[in-house]
C-alpha cells in the first residue's frame, strides 16, 4: 500500500466508525441501522481492485473493530465478524467486477450493496444469537408491524432483517452509487486510484 492508499483507508475507516455510531439512535431490539455499510462498501468497490488481500484483511480487521467499538447491540463483538467478513466479500465481488480498476456500472454496485448487507446482517444475527444464547435475550418473542414471528433464531433474524437490514439497505441504495461517482474521478485526478 502506498502512502496515499493508507491516507485513503484511514479517512474512509473514520467515517465508517462516524457512520456505525450514528446508527445507534436507531437502536431496534438488539440491532441498529447501519449507514456504515454503504461506506465500507464504497471503500471496498473504490480499493479493493488495487489492493492485494494482505492490505484488505486489514482493513477489514479495521472495519470490524471500529463498528464494534461504535455499536450499541448487546453483543458489540459480533461487529467484527459481520461487518469485517462482509467487507472482504464486498472487496472480493469489487475486484471481480472491476478488473484493474475498470469504472463499474449501477448493476455491480447495487449487486455488491444488497449481498454485502445480506450477508452482514446474516452473520451479525448468528454471532449475536450465539454469543447472548445463555441470556434472556433468546427468548424473547419477535414481532414487528403487528405480526409475530415467534421466538427462536430465524425469528430474530426476521425481525431485524424487516426492521434494520432493509432500511440499511436503502440507505446503501441510494448513497452507495453517488458516492461512488461522485469521488471516484476526483480520487483517480489526485492519482490515488489507478483508471482502469
Amino acid at each position: 500500500m502506498s502512502t496515499r492508499q493508507i491516507a485513503l483507508a484511514a479517512a474512509f475507516l473514520a467515517i465508517v466508525f462516524i457512520a456505525h455510531a450514528s446508527g445507534r439512535i436507531f437502536q431496534i431490539g438488539g440491532a441498529q441501522l447501519a449507514p456504515s455499510i454503504a461506506i465500507y462498501v464504497l471503500m471496498a468497490l473504490l480499493m479493493a481492485p488495487g489492493l492485494g488481500w494482505g492490505p484488505l484483511v486489514g482493513i477489514a480487521l479495521g472495519v470490524g473493530i471500529l463498528t464494534m467499538v461504535a455499536t450499541s447491540s448487546p453483543f458489540p463483538l459480533a461487529n467484527i465478524p459481520a461487518h469485517g467478513g462482509a467487507f472482504l466479500l464486498s472487496a472480493y465481488m469489487a475486484k471481480k467486477a472491476a478488473p484493474e480498476g475498470q469504472e463499474m456500472g449501477l448493476g455491480a454496485i447495487v449487486l455488491n450493496v444488497g449481498v454485502t448487507l445480506l450477508v452482514s446482517w446474516t452473520l451479525f444475527a448468528l454471532f449475536t444469537w450465539l454469543g447472548l444464547a445463555s441470556t434472556p435475550f433468546a427468548g424473547n418473542e419477535w414481532a414487528r408491524f403487528g405480526f409475530s414471528f415467534g421466538s427462536g433464531f430465524i425469528a430474530w433474524w426476521l425481525f431485524g432483517f424487516i426492521g434494520v437490514a432493509i432500511p440499511t439497505f436503502i440507505i446503501g441504495l441510494i448513497l452507495t452509487p453517488l458516492l461512488y461517482k461522485a469521488v471516484r474521478p476526483a480520487l483517480v485526478r489526485q492519482g490515488m486510484l489507478a483508471a482502469g
